[in-house]
């Protein structure tokens, strides 16, 4: 084999015209394969060298938890003083211990919990971080470096964003900003683990979805909880106060039971009432109640379309603030 650019020689009647010309385009194909190799072998190079150096640009920020019943698990610093985890990983615990990226252990306290959106704040003194930039709408295809930590070496991997669905609610009724699905499962301690987009900015944080999938916890969603539990050190659930099933018939449920001195009974609503509409629209089904009574609702004024006894009436509802206890 010649190298690359090498002039070949030819001794006639062994190479005559035609296969001279075969050699020389088969001389062209090999040099255009291993170009093609280095070009390749070049682009993985320069890839492997940006996810791990911003990896390291992110280490800074990535602390590795431990919960009760020696749960090991992520998070971030998310601002200076305030560190974001995976609710779920938690089990009541009033105090988390966790490690930061120079080896130094604290004990921190949780300020908040909200199981609905799978986020936790914690409190402990930390270097000084600004609120941690947000990466904005995430595309399918994209690339994201997911980056949690261990009590022996960072964790840190490259990720495809497989999918990118509308504004969620949780099972557990939390507003969800965006349904983003990685292309990996998570580890036990990767659980909570920062997804950065290749500037740095913050895509979320990585969990473990029904079935195992990762996805992520959009940023805007983690802002809103880590606001509201700064404040409250919880979040608020909109509360209608009246037990409902689905109607088979018209309309999307049915009243079953209306608790003393909730919001539905201020409003009048009565056992066997059906309701049709939310401020004018139609309610397909009862969960269709249930994915209107957000956080945003709390005080704001509802008008439901009702059937009552044949009738069709109106009923103006003020949503409540769900009791804690």
């Amino acid at each position: 084999m010649t190298a690359c650019g090498a002039k070949r020689t030819f001794n006639r009647p062994t190479h005559p015209p035609v296969w001279r010309a075969l050699s020389d385009a088969a001389e062209r194909s090999d040099c255009g394969q291993r170009s093609n190799l280095v070009s390749a072998m070049s682009l993985l190079s320069d890839l492997s060298a940006s996810v791990s150096g911003l990896a390291a640009e992110i280490a800074p920020r990535v602390i590795a938890a431990q919960g009760g019943v020696g749960r090991r698990f992520s998070g971030f610093i998310w601002q200076t003083g305030a560190i974001v985890v995976p609710e779920e990983m938690l089990d009541g615990e009033d105090e988390i211990e966790v490690l930061f990226a120079d080896g130094r252990t604290a004990t921190s306290k949780v300020a908040g919990r909200d199981s609905t959106t799978d986020v936790a704040l914690l409190n402990v003194t930390t270097e000084e971080f600004p609120q941690w930039a947000n990466a904005g709408s995430a595309l399918p295809g994209a690339f994201g470096v997911v980056v949690g930590r261990s009590e022996a070496s960072l964790i840190a991997r490259l990720a495809t964003i497989v999918s990118v669905g509308p504004k969620w609610q949780s099972q557990k009724g939390g507003e969800i900003e965006a349904r983003i699905t990685l292309d990996q499962r998570l580890s036990r301690t990767s659980e909570g683990s920062a997804v950065a987009g290749p500037d740095g900015s913050l895509v979320g944080m990585a969990v473990t979805a029904a079935g195992g999938r990762a996805i992520v916890i959009p940023t805007a969603t983690i802002a809103a909880a880590v606001r509201t539990l700064a404040e409250k050190g919880y979040v608020p659930r909109a509360w209608l106060g009246a037990m409902l099933q689905p109607s088979i018939g018209a309309g999307a449920a049915i009243v079953l039971k209306v608790e003393d001195g909730t919001p539905a009974a201020k409003a009048g609503l009565m056992v066997g009432d059906v309701i049709t509409t939310w401020n004018g629209e139609s309610l397909a089904s009862a969960g269709s109640i249930a994915e209107r009574l957000g956080t945003r609702t709390i005080g704001t004024k509802v008008k439901l379309g009702v059937i009552r006894a044949g009738n069709a009436i109106e009923v103006e509802v003020a949503i409540g603030e769900r009791p804690r206890h």
